[in-house]
């Protein structure tokens, strides 16, 4: 027998069904909550009940429109997948086309993968802050766990996408080199998306760890001479 949806009502009455046409509406607030929720506290972090109190459900719908917990952190990552890696593959198309010189197209292509995600966490809405953070924080967990696999599904093959574009403007680099230096950028990146208050705190509140649009352009500077260390041509 399928669950109906009930609104809150005295302990011990009856709670009338809503209208079937309204699940959706409820399946997005669980969605919304446990996206806010696993953006802070991770996967380890937070309970079906925690979701189902943040959305102002039954901890029974959470079930009902999700599964298991597995399951819904899967689908907080489906939502927003395929927008944001059509975002990053657009971004991509057009960074290959930039002529110039290696230095030039390297920070072209370094460019193109940070400033869509840039973008999001930005401007896309309180909704996108926390999909942005959660993917950052997603990418520093132990990549062997199971329900980090949605992630593995939908991102390997753009950012795979990224270091082959690198690689083939450089060909006078060592391929595991240009890995590494991939590597050391989204190190970077998932850091900075954490937005701690580190670099507040360090700076003396000179500087701010939410001022994502300040540091694009000098993560593109930074990462892009620091191919070179690597092996990399051109100028920096």
């Amino acid at each position: 027998m399928k669950l109906a949806e009930t609104t809150g009502g005295p302990e011990g009455a009856a709670a009338p069904k809503l209208d079937r046409r309204r699940a959706p509406d409820t399946a997005a607030r669980i969605l919304d909550a446990a996206e806010s929720l696993f953006s802070i506290r991770g996967y380890h972090g937070v309970s079906l009940r925690d979701i189902a109190t943040q959305a102002g459900v039954q901890v029974a719908l959470t079930h009902y429109h999700f599964g298991s917990k597995e399951d819904l952190f899967g689908a907080v990552i489906d939502r927003r997948a395929d927008a944001h890696v059509a975002g990053m593959a657009d971004a991509l198309v057009q960074a290959r086309q930039v002529a110039g010189d290696q230095s030039t197209r390297r920070r072209a292509i370094i460019r193109a993968f940070i400033t869509p995600i840039v973008d999001r966490s930005m401007r896309g809405g309180a909704g996108w802050k926390n999909y942005i953070r959660l993917m950052a924080l997603v990418a520093n967990m132990p990549q062997q766990e199971a329900f980090i696999s949605p992630f593995r599904q939908h991102f390997d093959d753009v950012i795979a996408a990224y270091v082959e574009a690198l690689r083939a403007l450089h060909p006078e680099m060592d391929e595991g080199d240009v890995q590494w230096g991939f590597f050391f950028f989204q190190a970077m990146i998932t850091h900075i998306l954490a937005e701690s208050g580190m670099l507040d705190r360090q700076s003396g509140g000179r500087f701010s760890s939410s001022e994502l649009d300040a540091m694009v352009e000098r993560m593109v500077d930074f990462v892009g001479a620091g191919f070179t260390g690597l092996g990399a041509g051109g100028l920096a």
